[in-house]
């Protein structure tokens, strides 16, 4: 009986109250829309009783398109669920999508950790996902909110935003967060400029970066990166990071490019 689908009316099923999904692209809800007004519903959504209305489990995106698309009811399977439960079944649809937004997913893992006590070792099993990978998005609400906006806006990626978190220094940081929104940024090079952070915040004195002890049986890998100025790769040890204008450093480059010819 669990899996009966009902015909629910529209007007009758409420949003979820934490939805997975902080946007939606509204091209793509048209087209949902095109789509079911044209062939219909297929998948029933999931949903559960609220008193005397429905609120959303699973498939807030049909619903909305739904609407769009005219519908008066709609196919949904009712399940009774209490709120842990229901926000382990939102966790587990929309972990598993390949758009999901590393802040979306970190929400609904802070609602599992920290309001329904679940533990990370508990959650890792529940979901397939390492506990590496919870704790990553876990920590990453924890980060200054321009951060969090950056990758929220897919401006920078969740790798590299845990590079530019690890810099201390929010000034710094911020305007780092700023290069990267407005010239794109790999997690490669972000950890170019954490690196080249921290070789610039040693003391005068200090010739040379010192890394964390490491195996001597494993040849330390280093991380080439090509000069702005003459193109070569080098270490990114040996290098630094310098603000200039981007006419000035095109002429520097179109300079050094004549005198090579």
């Amino acid at each position: 009986m669990e899996n009966k689908i009902d015909y629910v009316p529209l007007d009758l099923i409420d949003d979820p109250g934490v939805p997975m999904r902080s946007a939606m692209d509204e091209g793509k809800l048209d087209e949902l829309a095109r789509s079911i007004m044209t062939h219909g519903l297929i998948q029933p959504i999931t949903l559960r009783k609220v008193g005397e209305r429905y609120e959303v489990v699973a498939g807030h995106r049909r619903l909305k398109a739904s609407k769009r698309a005219g519908l008066a009811t709609m196919p949904a399977i009712v399940r009774e669920l209490d709120d842990a439960k229901t926000d382990e079944m939102r966790m587990h649809e929309n972990l598993y999508r390949e758009d999901v937004n590393p802040v979306d997913e970190a929400r609904y893992i802070r609602v599992m950790v920290d309001t329904h006590k679940v533990e990370p070792a508990v959650l890792a099993k529940m979901t397939g996902k390492s506990e590496a990978y919870l704790k990553g998005r876990y920590d990453l609400l924890d980060y200054p909110d321009y951060l969090v906006q950056a990758v929220q806006a897919e401006h920078v990626s969740l790798t590299a935003a845990q590079w530019l978190a690890r810099i201390d220094d929010d000034r710094v940081r911020k305007e780092y967060t700023r290069f990267a929104i407005l010239g794109g940024i790999t997690a490669k090079r972000a950890e170019a400029w954490y690196r080249s952070w921290v070789l610039g915040s040693l003391p005068r004195e200090a010739h040379m970066y010192e890394a964390a002890p490491a195996d001597p049986s494993v040849e330390p890998k280093k991380l080439m990166m090509p000069c702005v100025l003459c193109r070569h790769d080098d270490d990114i040890e040996n290098m630094g990071m310098y603000y200039a204008h981007r006419d000035c450093a095109q002429a520097v480059s179109k300079m050094q490019a004549e005198r090579a010819v």
